[in-house]
């Protein structure tokens, strides 16, 4: 069961409305301290264990919550281009062994050391 919560900075608290629970509103100091009162509320009315609640939080922090976002845009897509990354050296080091070059000469060329080439090899 998915439960929103609205959540917004002030004060030096987070004040949480919970539509779900006919706005309820609640404060917390913290998010996760907000996060398990919701849960309980919810188990408590609906019967449902507190691990099925899942909860969506939604915040209002202007412009930190934008470039949260680009840098999750980022993250996103460094682990994507060092997959991609990965692959390619693989296929790499297996066009260089298909060559007849050793361990050690691919290390040289790859500035890596003849383990880390082995590895690659053994990854293929």
């Amino acid at each position: 069961m998915e439960v929103k919560a609205e959540c917004e900075r002030k004060a030096g608290q987070w004040w949480v409305k919970v539509p779900y629970l006919d706005d309820l509103m609640i404060s917390s100091k913290r998010l996760d301290l907000a996060a398990e009162q919701i849960k309980d509320l919810v188990s408590a009315r609906e019967g449902v264990e507190r691990c099925d609640v899942i909860l969506k939080v939604e915040t209002t922090i202007p412009g930190i919550m934008c470039d949260l976002d680009a840098a999750q845009t980022k993250m996103r897509d460094a682990i994507k281009l060092q997959e991609e990354a990965s692959k390619e050296i693989r296929d790499v080091v297996s066009r260089l062994r298909a060559e007849g070059l050793s361990m050690r000469d691919i290390g040289v060329l790859l500035r890596i050391s003849p383990q880390r080439v082995a590895q690659l090899a053994e990854s293929i």
